[in-house]
């Protein structure tokens, strides 16, 4: 799903049927789609937007990759601070090694694309930005509140769906086993 897909479905929650430039819906939805986009990423570690990146060292510390919302995981580096798109290593005399890090990419916010194969977090993604664009388009408080209801609602739901795919191990136990030779 795209931006404009997100957009018109957000706007369609609140009763308006055009995302058409110059309207006051579409104004709303250009404002709030990626502070929107970007409020869910940040909220937990979606495995569609993970990435691995390995860090090189600059002057003062490790630079972050541009597209780093957050750390997941760093290895490599055990005492570190954050300043500004720098990890700082803490501990002096810090031997040279591979930093590796695994962080929340902004990257589909950049594209403007949901992941289709994360249909609960498009709809959470489709309630927060019809809250939002709410107050703007149709001033009502009540529809704002029962929307953000219904957003962290499913918004849950999505967070438990992905947790629990991103653990699983979906592989045969005795997999191996039955390939391997016996007389080998």
């Amino acid at each position: 799903m795209d931006k404009s897909e997100a957009c018109q479905m957000a706007l369609h929650e609140i009763g308006e049927h055009e995302y058409v430039t110059g309207t006051p819906g579409y104004e709303a939805c250009e404002l709030y789609f990626r502070q929107t986009f970007l409020f869910l990423l940040k909220r937990f570690d979606w495995s569609f937007a993970r990435k691995r990146a390995k860090l090189v060292r600059g002057k003062r510390g490790f630079s972050l990759p541009v597209d780093c919302l957050s750390i997941v995981e760093l290895e490599g580096l055990r005492h570190w601070r954050k300043f500004g798109t720098e990890l700082v290593p803490e501990v002096d005399g810090w031997e040279n090694g591979e930093v590796s890090l695994v962080y929340t990419s902004s990257e589909a916010v950049a594209r403007g694309i949901v992941p289709d194969d994360m249909p609960d977090f498009a709809q959470a993604l489709i309630y927060h930005l019809a809250a939002s664009v709410c107050g703007c388009v149709s001033g009502d408080e009540a529809k704002r509140q029962e929307l953000l209801g219904k957003a962290e609602s499913v918004l849950r739901e999505a967070m438990w769906l992905d947790a629990k795919q991103d653990a699983s191990n979906d592989q045969h136990p005795l997999e191996r086993l039955m390939n391997d030779s016996i007389t080998a």
